[in-house]
């Protein structure tokens, strides 16, 4: 195990908890709107009589005090606390520290797992320069990874990391913040462990040459690990909880401990609390093999009031029977699995702002709205074939915009056809999305309508608070 594992995996963990803003949270608590009781289904469009129909400058507008109202919610000096914290963690505790004890511990655990089988495989090639033959001798084990394999805890001193003696049935790390106060970052697991082989791996040990011939010695550790049912991250500082992220994850259909992707289940939710008011969850991330793929919910909420909410699903369908196991080894290329039929249908994403502003995509078939779109694109200079794909693609795609959580639709988006290039008599094609209004001739592509003069005041506000977000991080 290379010394920097542990110890990049583990205040990636602090600079992840603390920069988890841009992610995003669930609310179970917001009242039930039209269309939002059942986040995973599409809501259905409904076009607008005259009365109702918003005009292009009016949308404009709208769309403009929304977006303007969103990133005054989240001005980056909300996470000032996190990035400093983030940034003398990493100044003090990195490279320069000394990390030997828990490189060696981790190293420790990680043989304490590996159980020889007793069996040794050998592979015959060339070496390098093919002047001599080459025997790869790989002596085989098994190793089952499990939280509990890997517990204890560690103080940081001026100069090292140092482990408290004992047993202990969590992982923690305590050390100093910026202003000498105690900082702990804590793992816990608890719940249903369910066991899911992942696979192969090589560690390379040792190198002979001889005679006419060279030998590699190997170990290859056949890996199984223990997904626990619960899993909680939190970070403290000076007694204070600064970040509480929890995860729960069921695992079923599986065939032993074989996760076949076209016939396993996964289902996830993960919340993650800051002490600044923000929460991030994803509510039942789910996965079904070959039937649906959905998240519920995710959003980001900032003192209750729920920012920016994401739903989507998918009919999943034609995936091969694969393994995960399958993708740890060097070649693997799901070239080598029949993924003809392989499609999800009846794929939504719906994004919702503020409960002001939502948009909602449809796509009928997934697999043939990207074909249609390749060959689009492989018949660009043949203006009447290019045409006819993108208006297939159009047909297989619904895509709208709604206001307040109506399900009064007041624009759609599609796919339009424009000449990129002409020269000498040659022609090239290319398609940009372009939104459609109730009138059906205020057809305005997204350049055109999100244009810098008439968004000049968000557009300079997007770059302002972008830079600040980047501020945090250098």
């Amino acid at each position: 195990m290379k010394n920097y594992f542990l110890r990049n995996c583990t205040f990636a963990t602090i600079l992840l908890a603390s920069t988890l803003t841009l992610t995003s949270c669930g609310d179970d608590e917001e009242e039930n709107k039209p269309g939002t009781e059942f986040p995973d289904e599409p809501v259905k469009p409904n076009e607008p009589g005259e009365q109702e129909a918003l005009t292009p400058y009016v949308q404009k507008q709208r769309m403009e005090e929304i977006a303007k109202e969103a990133m005054n919610m989240a001005p980056a000096s909300d996470f000032k606390a996190y990035s400093e914290l983030a940034n003398f963690v990493n100044d003090v505790y990195g490279n320069d520290y000394d990390w030997s004890n828990v490189d060696d511990w981790a190293k420790q655990c990680w043989n304490d797992v590996k159980k020889a089988t007793g069996n040794k495989k050998t592979e015959t090639g060339v070496d390098y320069w093919g002047w001599s033959t080459c025997y790869n001798i790989y002596t085989e084990y098994k190793s089952l990874l499990l939280a509990s394999n890997f517990t204890g805890h560690f103080n940081a001193g001026r100069k090292k990391w140092t482990k408290d003696n004992g047993r202990f049935n969590d992982l923690q790390f305590t050390f100093s913040g910026q202003n000498g106060e105690e900082c702990v970052l804590k793992l816990e697991t608890s719940g249903k462990v369910t066991k899911v082989n992942v696979g192969s791996w090589d560690e390379w040990k040792d190198y002979e040459d001889r005679e006419n011939a060279s030998f590699n010695y190997y170990d290859r550790i056949n890996c199984t690990i223990g997904v626990p049912e619960n899993i909680v991250l939190t970070l403290t500082q000076g007694g204070k909880q600064l970040v509480k992220t929890t995860v729960n994850v069921a695992l079923s259909n599986l065939d032993g401990m074989t996760f076949d992707i076209a016939k396993g289940n996964v289902s996830v939710t993960a919340n993650v609390e800051l002490d600044n008011g923000y929460t991030f969850s994803s509510s039942q991330v789910n996965y079904a093999g070959n039937s649906k793929l959905s998240v519920a919910s995710a959003s980001v909420k900032k003192g209750g009031k729920v920012l920016v909410t994401v739903s989507m699903a998918g009919d999943v369908s034609g995936l091969p029977s694969c393994n995960v196991d399958a993708f740890s080894k060097d070649n693997f290329s799901f070239d080598d699995y029949n993924t003809d039929n392989t499609t999800m249908k009846n794929a939504f994403v719906k994004v919702d702002v503020l409960g002001k502003l939502q948009v909602q995509g449809v796509i009928s078939d997934v697999r043939q709205y990207s074909d249609a779109l390749d060959m689009a694109a492989k018949q660009r200079e043949n203006e009447t074939a290019f045409k006819s794909f993108v208006k297939k693609a159009n047909k297989l795609a619904d895509i709208n915009l709604f206001y307040d959580n109506t399900s009064t639709k007041q624009a759609s988006v599609v796919l339009d056809s424009f000449l990129d290039y002409e020269y000498d008599g040659e022609q090239e094609w290319k398609y940009e999305p372009v939104i459609v209004f109730y009138d059906g001739s205020s057809n305005s592509a997204f350049g055109t309508f999100f244009n810098e003069r008439d968004f000049r005041s968000v557009i300079r506000m997007y770059e302002r608070l972008l830079e600040d977000y980047e501020d945090l991080i250098k």
